[in-house]
């Protein structure tokens, strides 16, 4: 696992939209993140976030005794999150996600931000 991790930071470093890589659509970020709980390195941090079908998506990054809660939509062809709070105004911040069907890795990216992450197949929010 370690070993994946490390790769997975690696990967963080490399430039945006590298050959090779698909940018996905409205269809493909909802069948991908709807549901599902991804593994990855974020803020130099290993992460796990699961995206409920609600629109209620649950991230903690190790370390942290509990997980933070946001918002999150799909739109524009973009996911989109608001941390500000459950019963705050909503303020979201959108990312393109790409997938490098070769690594199996997709990464969030905006204009200075690019994470890896990889999908876990269950409901997981611990770190072992």
């Amino acid at each position: 696992m370690k070993k994946v991790i490390l790769g997975l930071a690696i990967a963080a470093c490399a430039t945006p939209a590298l050959a090779g890589e698909e940018t996905l659509n409205n269809t493909q970020i909802t069948e991908l993140l709807t549901g599902s709980t991804i593994k990855g390195i974020h803020f130099a941090a290993e992460t796990r976030q699961y995206f409920s079908e609600s629109g209620l998506t649950l991230w903690i990054k190790e370390g942290d005794a509990k997980p933070s809660e946001a918002r999150y939509k799909i739109e524009n062809n973009q996911y989109c999150s608001s941390w500000t709070g459950l019963w705050s105004k909503e303020e979201y911040g959108c990312f393109n996600i790409t997938h490098d069907k070769e690594q199996g890795i997709y990464y969030f990216i905006n204009e200075d931000f690019r994470a890896p992450f990889i999908l876990n197949n269950k409901f997981q929010l611990t770190f072992d």
